[in-house]
């Protein structure tokens, strides 16, 4: 019987975690959607270097990404102050997008892969290591 328990509540506790998951990758999306064009037209019209498009881009992410999970994803909060989790947020999710960075920078610079490519498949390599740190951040 407590066999029967501690299994349901397990899988009723990975039920919530795939809802807050499909949540986090959904307000990801207005960032991201923004976030190619703003790639494209820096590289292509203003001829910044790939890189530079996409530190900026990633800046830019970061901050909507923040509000969307704050206000959307992770509905428990602590007492923290907001600017406190938006600090936190920020510099530990910048950590994860230093490695995006390095990995986009690399795979389009000395690979020469095509660099809207290589943004969106980082986008899925990241995405599950962000979702686990913004959780903690922000409901904890």
């Amino acid at each position: 019987m407590i066999d029967h328990i501690t299994g349901w509540l397990y899988h009723e506790r990975l039920h919530q975690e795939g809802k807050k998951l499909f949540a986090f990758l959904c307000a990801g999306l207005p960032s991201f959607l923004l976030a190619l064009p703003v790639n494209y037209v820096l590289v292509e019209s203003f001829k910044w270097s790939e890189g530079l498009a996409y530190a900026f881009v990633l800046l830019f992410q970061v901050t909507v990404n923040f509000f969307m999970c704050r206000w959307f994803v992770f509905q428990q909060r602590t007492d923290k102050p907001l600017w406190t989790q938006f600090w936190q947020f920020c510099s530990g999710i910048l950590l994860f997008r230093m490695a995006d960075w390095v990995v986009y920078v690399f795979l389009v610079e000395l690979l020469e892969l095509y660099y809207l490519g290589v943004q969106i498949a980082n986008i899925f390599i990241f995405a599950i290591l962000k979702f686990k740190f913004s959780e903690r951040v922000i409901e904890r």
